[in-house]
């Protein structure tokens, strides 16, 4: 039996950490590269299994809201899996999560990591909704060069800033449809979930990340050289039309690529494949406290 204490990260964890972590995946891992921010950020936690003076597994717990945690990262060093660390961790993440005032907390996972999924299903965690990423390059790094000779046409439909006048609406149309049901009344900026208010599009739009044309709207950001698109709302006649005036308008902002997490409706789905998008499976799971 391995004998660990559950104890909050510190900054002297990070190059043991970063260490082990460095090949959690094909390309790597992003935890060494966050841990310092995570430390400094007033709304969450990382908390660590301590093995011998030394972090054998992580997860860091975050308050989206008043009511609701985001589960991230949750690492078990390669020699110290199966013996119960991982949930030892996840069940004091939990409880900071109850403490903190959370009611629900969620995580997400790609298809393609059946352990992790078990793992969370056995914690109590249960799906709440299927999801995919989109990612492409554009303008001068687009894969899909519009027009002739590779020159880039200007799309027929186009997206304009939109003012607060325009959240009732939005949401009005979002709120009935069935972008909504799909996504179980959630949106993701980046890699997190939460449930969509309208104070969400009401301070996009006072940011001028809140965008309006005849195939609907979108919150969407340029973040240094990405183009992120948290939330979308559109029909099935103008998803096409959507993703293409999206595409242009992440061009026009500088970023070299677009990314966007999007609910599992075949026809976006299919709009933003047709438009030169790569995709894949992502689910979202979570546990009512």
């Amino acid at each position: 039996m391995t004998d660990y204490t559950i104890r909050p990260a510190t900054a002297a964890d990070h190059t043991y950490i970063s260490a082990w972590t460095s090949g959690t995946f094909s390309w790597g891992d992003y935890v060494g590269d966050a841990f310092g921010d995570w430390l400094s950020d007033e709304d969450s936690a990382v908390i660590v299994a301590d093995v011998g003076g030394q972090a054998v597994s992580l997860g860091r717990i975050r308050m989206v809201s008043e009511s609701e945690a985001w589960s991230n990262a949750m690492r078990v060093h390669p020699e110290y899996r199966r013996v119960g660390i991982g949930t030892a961790v996840g069940d004091a993440m939990w409880e900071w999560a109850r403490n903190a005032g959370a009611r629900v907390i969620r995580l997400a996972i790609e298809d393609w990591n059946e352990p992790a999924r078990n793992q969370v299903t056995g914690e109590g965690f249960r799906p709440l909704g299927d999801w995919h990423w989109a990612q492409r390059g554009v303008g001068d790094s687009s894969p899909v060069p519009e027009g002739n000779g590779g020159m880039r046409v200007k799309g027929y439909e186009a997206l304009k800033p939109a003012n607060s006048a325009e959240v009732e609406p939005a949401l009005l149309s979002w709120s009935g449809g069935e972008l909504a049901r799909a996504a179980h009344g959630l949106f993701g900026v980046g890699w997190t979930w939460q449930r969509l208010t309208r104070a969400h599009l009401v301070g996009a739009a006072k940011r001028r990340m809140l965008w309006e044309g005849r195939p609907g709207w979108a919150y969407a950001e340029a973040e240094r050289d990405l183009f992120n698109v948290h939330w979308i709302e559109t029909t099935p006649e103008d998803a096409k039309a959507m993703v293409r005036a999206l595409v242009e308008r992440a061009a026009d902002s500088g970023a070299d690529r677009m990314r966007s997490v999007i609910p599992d409706v075949d026809w976006l789905v299919r709009a933003f494949r047709r438009a030169g998008f790569e995709t894949g499976g992502v689910t979202v799971f979570g546990l009512a406290l």
